[in-house]
């Protein structure tokens, strides 16, 4: 049986120094930083899997109310269209 996650290693260490979902602050750093060369497809990716890795949190009990604040504000963040 294959177990199939979200939560992986990256496999591109460009691409996880971009997505950062410790904070909000950090997490639109990420998106600044993609958007100065344009975004590539794998940056889009990259950053939606951490928006979606940041709505999977909210699922969990035991998350303090600062926590469950950032995935929230997380979530909610628009990542720009495709540019490059």
């Amino acid at each position: 049986m294959v177990d199939s996650s979200l939560f992986f290693k990256a496999k591109n260490k460009r691409l996880a120094d971009l997505v950062d979902i410790t904070s909000p602050t950090a997490f639109r750093r990420g998106i600044e930083k993609a958007k100065v060369d344009g975004i590539s497809t794998s940056e889009f990716k990259a950053l939606n899997l951490g928006k979606t890795r940041a709505k999977l949190q909210l699922r969990r009990d035991n998350l303090s109310s600062k926590e469950r604040k950032q995935f929230e504000t997380i979530s909610k963040i628009k990542i720009p269209k495709i540019t490059s």
